[in-house]
C-alpha cells in the first residue's frame, strides 16, 4: 500500500458528518464555552445543564432544560441552536421546522428568528433566503453568512462557497468554522497551501480544535511536510486519546517519513483500541509489513 499521503478519502465518516453539522452550528467557540450570546446566569446554568444531558444522550431530559434556558432568556441564540440539535436527535426533525418557522412568522424582523428558520429548513435555497434575509436585517450577523457558505459547500459549489465564507470572515477574522470549512473545500479542491493557510489561522484561534487539527496533519501529509504532520497528529491525540484513529495517521506518517518501527507501534496502537474497526484487516497487514521492514 502507498503511503505518500494521507488522501481525503483516508478520513473517517464520523469526522465528515462533524463538519457538517458544524455548517449549522457554526458555533465552535460556544461549545468551549466562549461567547454565549446571554448574560442571564439562571438561563446559562440551564443550557449548561442541558448540554451535559445531551452530551450522555440523555435528550429527552435535554430538551427540558433547555426550553427553560430559551423560556428564562427567549434571546439566547445558543440554547435555541442546541434545542433544535437535542428534536432532531429523537426524531422530532419535522417538528422543529414548523416550530422555527412559526417563531419566523410571529418575528418577521428579527435576525435571530429568520437564521434559526434558515438553520432548521431542509431546502437549500429557502436556507440560502432566510440567511440573507438575516442579513439584510443585520449585515453583521456573521453566522448567517457562514450559513449560506456552507450551503453552497453542500452542493458542490465550491467556489461560490470560498466567496461567502471569505465574506463570513470579513466580518468577524477569527471565526474557525469558517477557516476549518475554507480549510476543507481547498483540501477538496486540490489547494493545499491555501488548506494551509487556512487551518493555521484557525489553530491561532483555537488551538483545541480537534478537527482542525485532523485537517491540518492532512495538508501538511499533502506538503510531504510529515514531521508538521505527525506533530499535529499528536497534538490531537494528546486532546483526545480515546480516539483510536489519531494513531492510525500517526502511523500513516511515521511510514511516509521512512521509520518503520514507530509506525508499526502506533498502528498496532490503533488494533488494541480499535480491534473490530472496519480498517483492522488492512492496519493489521500494514503493521506486519513494517515490523518486517523494521526488522
Amino acid at each position: 500500500m502507498s503511503m505518500r499521503r494521507i488522501e481525503i478519502n483516508s478520513l473517517p465518516r464520523a469526522f465528515f458528518f462533524a463538519l457538517i453539522i458544524s455548517v449549522w452550528t457554526g458555533l465552535n467557540a460556544v461549545a468551549a464555552g466562549k461567547e454565549l450570546h446571554s448574560t442571564n446566569r439562571r438561563a446559562i446554568g440551564l443550557y449548561e445543564e442541558g448540554l451535559e444531558l445531551a452530551e450522555r444522550e440523555q435528550f429527552d431530559r435535554a430538551l427540558d432544560k433547555l426550553k427553560a434556558a430559551i423560556d428564562t432568556d427567549p434571546r439566547f441564540l445558543e440554547a435555541h441552536l442546541r434545542y433544535m440539535d437535542a428534536f432532531r436527535s429523537v426524531g422530532r426533525g419535522e417538528e422543529v421546522v414548523e416550530m422555527y418557522s412559526t417563531m419566523r412568522d410571529k418575528n418577521p424582523d428579527s435576525p435571530m428568528f429568520n437564521f434559526l428558520y434558515g438553520r432548521t429548513a431542509n431546502d437549500l435555497n429557502e436556507k440560502r433566503a432566510a440567511f440573507r434575509k438575516t442579513l439584510s436585517l443585520d449585515p453583521q450577523f456573521y453566522y448567517a453568512q457562514f450559513g449560506i457558505g456552507g450551503s453552497y459547500m453542500l452542493e458542490g459549489r465550491l467556489n461560490e462557497a470560498i466567496m461567502a465564507l471569505n465574506k463570513a470572515l470579513e466580518i468577524k477574522p477569527g471565526m474557525t468554522d469558517a477557516l476549518r470549512l475554507l480549510g476543507s473545500i481547498y483540501m477538496d479542491k486540490g489547494m493545499p497551501l491555501q488548506a494551509r493557510t487556512a487551518l493555521e489561522r484557525a489553530i491561532t484561534v483555537d488551538s483545541n480544535d480537534v478537527q482542525v487539527l485532523l485537517r491540518l496533519g492532512q495538508t501538511y501529509s499533502q506538503l510531504e511536510r510529515y514531521e508538521s504532520a505527525e506533530k499535529t497528529f499528536r497534538r490531537a491525540a494528546a486532546l483526545e486519546p480515546e480516539e483510536p484513529l489519531f494513531f492510525y495517521y500517526i502511523g500513516l506518517v511515521c511510514e511516509m517519513n521512512g521509520r518503520p518501527a514507530e509506525a508499526a507501534e502506533n498502528l498496532e496502537r490503533f488494533l488494541r483500541m480499535a480491534p473490530d474497526h472496519e480498517m483492522a484487516p488492512s492496519v493489521r497487514k500494514m503493521a506486519e509489513k513494517l515490523k518486517k521492514e523494521a526488522g
